[in-house]
Formats: C-alpha cells, sequence, structure tokens
C-alpha cells in the first residue's frame, strides 16, 4: 500500500524548484544560465512561457477539442443557474411570506452551510473515490429532491421551512462542486490549459450568477414556486445525462489517493495550507470576501422590493447586473491575463468589489430619500444596475483568480483535500449572511452595505500588513510545472 508524502517533503521539494529556477532580480526575467539547474533547458523554458502568452489558443482547444472537458463545463454551468435562479427565486419567495430581510439571509445562509460543514470531507473522500461517479451520484439525488419539491409546491402551501430545507439540500450539492467536479475539471485538462480552463470555468460560473436570477425571476411570477423546481429537475437531468457520457479516466487508479487514515489524510490538507505561505494568503482573502463581500448579493432582493418598488421579474433582471459583469470579467481574464498578473489581480479585484459595495450603499440612501414617478425609478433601477455591473466585474477577478491559484498551488497528490480546505473558507459565508441580515433588519440595507464594505476594507488591508502581500514566489508557482 502506498504511502502518502509529508507535508514537510513536498514543501521542501517545491522549496528546492524555486531555488532551481532562481532569476537574477524582480525585473530581469532572464535565467542565470542558458540551462537551469533543475533540468530546464531554454527551448522547454520558451514553448513553456509561449503556451502562457497566448491562453486564446488554450481557450480553443478546451472550447472546440475537448468533448470531455465540455461535458464537465457545461454540467458546471447548468448547476450553477440552477443554483442562482433558486438562490433568488427562493429569497424572493421568503421576502413576500415574512417581509424579514433577516429571515431573507438566512437563505444563502443555509445554502452556504454545507460549504463548512461538509466540503473538507468531501475533498478528502474525493482523493480515494471516482471522481465522475461522485458527480454522477450527487447529481442524481439533486433531480430526484428537485422533482419532489416540484410536487409538493404544487400541492402545498409553501412556508418557511420548507424553503429553509430546499436551500440546505441545494447547499449539500454545492459542497460537492469545488472538491470533486472542479476537481474532475482540472483532471481532464491538459496541465498547460489549466489556467485557461479555471478562468474559462469561472466565466460560466460568472453566466449563471446573469441567466439564474433572470429566470428564477421570471419563473417565479409566471409560473409560481412549482415552476422553479420543474425547470430545476430538467436542468439536473441533462447534467446526468452529459456526466454518464464521459468516459472513465484510464489512469483513474493514479489520479486517486489509496490507503492512510481518513482523518489522517484530511489534516494534512489543513496542515499543508497553513504551512504553505502561497495557500494562507490565497485562502485569508476568500475568507473575508465570504465574510464581507459576497453575503451582499442577498440584500438585493430587498433592495429591489422594498426601496425601488419592483416585481419578481425586474428584481431577477436587477440581479442578472451583478453576474453580467462577472461574465465579462472572466472572459476577459481568461483570454488576457497572465499568471505573473494572477496575484495583484486576486488582491485589487477583491478591494475593489468592497468599495464599490459601499458605493451601492449610498446609491441606495440617495434611493431612500424621497418618493419618486416611474421616471425617477427607472432612472434609480437603471445605476443600480450599472453599479451591480462594476461589482460583477471585480468580483471576476476574486473568483478566476481563486479558483486557478488554488488548483495552481496545490500539489496534485493534495488537490482534492485542499480544494475541500478552501470548500470550508467559502462555508465561512453564513457567517457573513447572517451579519449583514441583521444589520439590514435593524439599519436598512443601505446602511447595512456601508458597514459591511467598511468592515471588509479594514480586514482586508490588516491582512496586507500582517501578510506584506503576496507572496514573492506566487508568480512564479502560478504557473505550471
Amino acid at each position: 500500500m502506498a504511502s502518502m508524502p509529508s507535508v514537510q517533503g513536498v514543501l521542501a521539494v517545491r522549496a528546492r524548484r524555486l531555488r532551481a529556477t532562481h532569476w537574477r532580480g524582480a525585473g530581469d526575467m532572464r535565467p542565470r544560465s542558458r540551462r537551469f539547474p533543475g533540468g530546464f533547458d531554454d527551448a522547454k523554458t520558451v514553448r513553456r512561457l509561449l503556451s502562457f502568452a497566448a491562453p486564446d489558443a488554450s481557450v480553443s482547444r478546451l472550447l472546440f477539442g475537448n468533448r470531455t472537458f465540455l461535458a464537465v463545463w457545461g454540467t458546471g454551468a447548468l448547476v450553477g443557474i440552477v443554483r442562482w435562479l433558486q438562490f433568488l427565486a427562493l429569497g424572493i419567495h421568503t421576502f413576500e411570506i415574512t417581509g424579514s430581510p433577516l429571515l431573507v439571509s438566512l437563505i444563502p445562509l443555509l445554502w452556504m452551510l454545507p460549504l463548512a460543514l461538509c466540503g473538507p470531507f468531501v475533498g478528502v473522500f474525493a482523493d480515494r473515490s471516482d471522481r465522475k461517479l461522485l458527480v454522477l451520484v450527487s447529481l442524481t439525488i439533486a433531480l430526484l429532491f428537485s422533482l419532489a419539491m416540484a410536487v409538493a409546491a404544487a400541492r402545498l402551501s409553501f412556508g418557511f421551512w420548507p424553503v429553509a430545507l430546499a436551500s440546505f439540500v441545494g447547499g449539500m450539492l454545492w459542497a460537492t462542486d469545488i472538491p470533486v467536479r472542479r476537481r474532475l475539471l482540472g483532471d481532464v485538462t491538459k496541465a498547460e490549459d489549466l489556467a485557461p480552463a479555471m478562468s474559462l470555468d469561472s466565466a460560466a460560473s460568472s453566466s449563471t450568477r446573469m441567466l439564474g436570477p433572470v429566470l428564477g425571476g421570471v419563473v417565479l411570477e409566471w409560473f409560481s414556486l412549482s415552476g422553479v423546481f420543474i425547470l430545476s429537475t430538467a436542468l439536473f437531468a441533462i447534467c446526468v445525462v452529459a456526466i454518464a457520457s464521459i468516459p472513465s479516466a484510464k489512469d483513474a487508479r493514479k489520479l486517486r489517493v489509496r490507503g492512510g487514515h481518513f482523518f489522517g489524510e484530511l489534516m494534512s490538507g489543513f496542515r499543508f495550507v497553513i504551512e504553505d505561505a502561497r495557500l494562507r494568503w490565497i485562502f485569508s482573502i476568500t475568507i473575508v470576501f465570504n465574510l464581507w463581500g459576497f453575503p451582499f448579493t442577498s440584500m438585493i432582493p430587498v433592495v429591489g422590493a422594498d426601496i425601488l418598488g419592483l416585481g419578481p421579474a425586474l428584481i431577477g433582471l436587477l440581479s442578472s447586473g451583478e453576474g453580467l459583469g462577472a461574465f465579462i470579467g472572466a472572459i476577459a481574464l481568461a483570454l488576457f491575463a497572465r499568471p505573473r498578473q494572477f496575484a495583484v489581480i486576486y488582491h485589487f479585484g477583491t478591494a475593489i468589489y468592497l468599495l464599490l459595495i459601499g458605493i451601492l450603499g449610498l446609491i441606495c440612501l440617495s434611493f431612500s430619500a424621497g418618493a419618486e414617478d416611474e421616471t425617477g425609478t427607472l432612472a434609480s433601477f437603471l445605476v443600480a444596475m450599472m453599479i451591480l455591473l462594476a461589482i460583477g466585474l471585480a468580483g471576476a477577478c476574486f473568483s478566476a483568480m481563486q479558483s486557478a491559484l488554488s488548483y495552481l498551488n496545490a500539489p496534485a497528490e493534495y488537490r482534492s483535500r485542499i480544494l475541500g480546505a478552501l470548500t470550508l473558507c467559502i462555508g465561512t459565508g453564513p457567517i457573513g449572511f447572517l451579519h449583514i441580515g441583521w444589520l439590514a433588519e435593524n439599519f436598512g440595507p443601505s446602511i447595512a452595505f456601508l458597514i459591511n464594505a467598511a468592515e471588509g476594507l479594514l480586514a482586508l488591508s490588516i491582512l496586507r500588513r500582517l501578510s506584506g502581500g503576496a507572496p514573492a514566489s506566487m508568480a512564479l508557482f502560478g504557473a505550471p510545472r
């Protein structure tokens, strides 16, 4: 039975690689000699760098030359549409039946709670199991649950607790996305295409944040809550067929880690993150974003209904502004971002995202200052839409770079466990949702946005001061080896 490499051993190997590819200085990218001490000659290095210099070629290969990638990538997109259409529809339904911003914030809290509870365990299990089978089983369960909820919603009156149950079960599927489906996406992608693949996956995820809310608002307004679950069932069925059609990896046994104690492997992933400065920095910013950044989205239905006086369809359209900006940003990053820029994009994208939430709070305060006619309401809607579009652009910098940096800085033998630990960091979001829900309940959504943005920017500045910024080796290890 093969033994697992120690955390210290893997770190030592990576340290030797860093020394072996030492550069003259920060501004001089010429190697010290014609042949690197690590055994890479100039020709091989140039070919590798050229593969990064033209990421659009990688995008073409992935979209038009890898049908397995398309199936896994498309499944992520369809599941994302289900996630965000339910996210919005269940939030609107909750506000309609309760009128409480705090209870509305509990819906995304329940969506994200399984990420904290199950993410690390799913990561270890994904290392030891057939990832295609895991994705297929989770999708089948989600399909059957959505079908049952569609029947129940058509026959019964849905209060808060059935909505809460649907949110929690949806979160269970979400908990498998990063450590299982995204790991499967990496398994079926060539090393030189990993960064564009992760950016494309982020672009698909961003587009679902645009399409999902629009569909959720329209379907809820025209077909009620049962229509939302019927559409979810149909999309899950397509995903099951897509994943079932992909071939099993020929080297699946090599891609799985066998042996070792389950909890020992779980802790080894956490130890690796703690001992690696790059991953500590990546995950710390992830926590900041999920505590003070992303939770603001739970208040969009409240802003639309309470401040702007919109119906479900227009609230869905308003929510899609953030997704549209994220989609545009993710596509631009997939085409033009270079590995040496990843860390800077990641950090400053998060900072701009938080700053724009504060600006949205100021804009919402001006909306609340007095009554408006139809022309004023339209102008307010368009201004809010533009701010959300800008927030989405900044959010793409975070989400795309988080995926690329986390995957590329994780050794293959630790990858699912490290992505499981990342899911745990994302799972801090419920605290953020509860926080902004309490603020909105007591001070209104506008003040909640302002306080949340100020706290997030303060936390980010403290993190930057404590860490001294991104580790110096981030750009080097951000490239596939």
